[in-house]
């Protein structure tokens, strides 16, 4: 295994970080746990 660059472990991560497609089902998914606690 060869080491991660540290410019390529961050436009992965700025990747990650501005992914839509990460975001909204972590954001349902952190609002569903949030709404059935409230509900309880």
């Amino acid at each position: 295994m060869q080491p991660i660059n540290n410019r390529e472990a961050s436009n992965w991560l700025t990747s990650v970080l501005t992914d839509l497609h990460f975001w909204v089902p972590v954001a349902v998914l952190i609002g569903g746990l949030l709404l059935l606690e409230y509900i309880h």
